[in-house]
């Protein structure tokens, strides 16, 4: 006889604790969802236009209010209740999305500009001209203080790779995937050819921004080795706090040229007008009311992700949110077993991120807060399609971008997630479970994202990134590839795939709402395999 999930965790949390909740009173609904409740691909569509409408949604922006006005009606029509504004000011720099205050003339010929660094100072109207400086990193040039520095991206090295290189711009392991066979090969580069979806985040995260700062340079133009349809509306991340050297940024087609400009020392004019306003940020919490909601017998689940970013999926993990707050109004609150918290973030996109705004966060002011939180859910990056580049064209693989589903060492968490990705259809999704070996004994991704829920002794987390909550919970993050761009519009996003991805979900949201605490806690970090740093060979001997 099949069970189904239900049945698996009554079965598991039956006579485990005084923490279950009593199951004579849950919903039948909370892990066998009815398909009435959960939200539709028009739905999922309408939500989506209003982030459309609004990019990019970056912190302190009108745009950005636009859309956490949406998201706060929303959550209130859907029963949140006793939301809170956490509010601190910053210093918002901003300029145009088109590049009527950004322009290049090189050697006396206009150029053709991709996109700006972001809070890289302003030259006015009239902008700075000044001699051209080539960066080799092999070979950095003594001085580039006073004049404009030319900065093309590094090569991806070559094999062996780095331990940092084969974590974070290869595909890694897996507990469980869907449509596996399509996915990239471990621990190998993938040409950007066939998908780039690594080789956008290895250039980005070599933070080129720091060269110009460090070096007093009048102005910067970053090449991006991407063509310009890859490279337009390019958004630097991380974001930089403010400095003084104010950036453009080309594409390969565009920045050849410059390049041969700055080895020949010619001169160069670049405009960059921005301006700065003192601008408010804010962290949104709210709660959809579980059964014991306001007495010392609450427990909470937290649903997290950041609000701000410059594309369609940079950031929707809030509209992932939304649809698990839609699906459990529908349970009335006495047979919600536990609270949702609704924990909506706006320090991603902001001038160095979470850790430059710590003293502001909500659980640094209320730390008291953290102790009826007993479990997680995060969602971001949810619809996105792979692309590649094929001469000079952004083309769509044909696939669902790569994805994870994150969850903790624990096996009725593990299987609650490979039901329920396959049960939704989520195509591409890879399980990983950080704190073991994968399916054919290597490192599975390790969890990112205002999610990360790590153990601070593995290295294999970044505590710093959230509140380090130690919790069961589950993580959803597809991996941006074309996402990183303004120019990443809803044209380039699947509702139907975003609906699969909020309706695996909902199910495990109703997991951590029924199961009993003490059955799914994490087993912890498994070390045998974190001291072999050759991932690749590992992954190609295991049987």
């Amino acid at each position: 006889m099949r069970h189904s999930l239900w049945s698996i965790l009554l079965l598991a949390t039956s006579g485990l604790g005084a923490e279950a909740p009593d199951t004579r009173q849950l919903h039948p609904h909370l892990t066998e969802l009815n398909p009435d409740w959960v939200i539709t691909a028009d739905e999922a569509y309408q939500w989506a236009s209003v982030k459309n409408d609004n990019l990019p949604t970056l912190t302190g922006s009108q745009e950005w209010l636009n859309y956490m006005a949406f998201l706060e009606q929303m959550l209130a029509d859907y029963g949140a209740v006793d939301g809170v504004k956490n509010s601190w000011e910053f210093e918002r720099w901003f300029t145009s999305e088109d590049n009527r205050q950004w322009s290049l003339v090189s050697d006396g010929s206009a150029v053709r500009v991709a996109s700006y660094g972001a809070y890289s100072g302003s030259t006015g109207s009239e902008g700075v001209t000044a001699e051209l400086v080539y960066y080799d990193h092999d070979n950095p040039p003594h001085d580039i203080e006073g004049k404009i520095v030319v900065i093309p991206t590094r090569p991806h090295p070559s094999v062996p790779f780095s331990e940092d290189y084969l974590i974070n711009y290869t595909f890694n392991d897996y507990e469980h995937a869907t449509s596996a066979e399509t996915l990239p090969t471990p621990f190998e580069f993938v040409d950007p050819s066939k998908s780039f979806t690594f080789d956008i985040w290895w250039q980005l995260a070599q933070r080129l921004d720091q060269i110009p700062r460090d070096g007093n340079a009048a102005g910067a133009i970053i090449v991006y080795d991407m063509a310009f349809e890859r490279t337009r509306g390019l958004y630097t991340f991380p974001v930089p706090r403010l400095y003084a050297s104010p950036t453009l940024i080309l594409s390969r087609e565009d920045g050849a040229r410059v390049i041969m400009d700055a080895k020949a020392g010619k001169q160069a004019t670049l405009r960059l007008e921005a301006e700065t306003e003192t601008a408010t940020a804010y962290q949104y919490i709210a709660y959809l009311p579980g059964a014991h909601y306001g007495t010392a017998e609450d427990e909470q689940i937290v649903l997290v992700n950041h609000t701000d970013g410059p594309s369609i999926t940079q950031d929707n993990g809030a509209l992932g949110l939304l649809a698990i707050v839609k699906y459990f109004s529908h349970v009335p609150q006495a047979q919600r077993p536990r609270t949702l918290k609704i924990f909506l973030d706006g320090r991603h996109y902001m001038p160095g991120m979470e850790s430059a705004h710590s003293e502001a966060d909500w659980f640094t002011r209320h730390p008291e807060a953290k102790r009826k939180i007993v479990g997680m859910i995060q969602t971001e990056h949810l619809g996105e399609m792979d692309y590649r580049e094929v001469d000079g064209r952004v083309e769509p693989t044909g696939y669902a971008e790569q994805s994870y589903l994150w969850t903790r060492n624990n096996d009725i968490l593990i299987d609650a997630a490979k039901q329920a990705v396959d049960r939704y259809g989520w195509s591409r999704a890879q399980v990983s479970v950080p704190e073991r070996a994968g399916s054919r004994g290597g490192l599975q991704q390790v969890w990112w994202g205002v999610g990360a829920l790590g153990l601070a002794d593995t290295g294999y987390y970044n505590c710093d990134v959230w509140h380090c909550l130690d919790v069961p919970g589950f993580g959803l993050g597809g991996f941006l590839g074309h996402y990183w761009s303004s120019a990443a519009t809803i044209e380039r996003w699947n509702k139907e795939l975003f609906v699969s991805q909020a309706a695996t979900m909902t199910e495990l949201t109703g997991v951590l709402m029924s199961a009993d605490l003490d059955a799914i806690q994490s087993q912890g970090a498994v070390d045998s395999f974190l001291d072999n740093t050759n991932r690749e060979e590992q992954f190609n001997e295991a049987p």
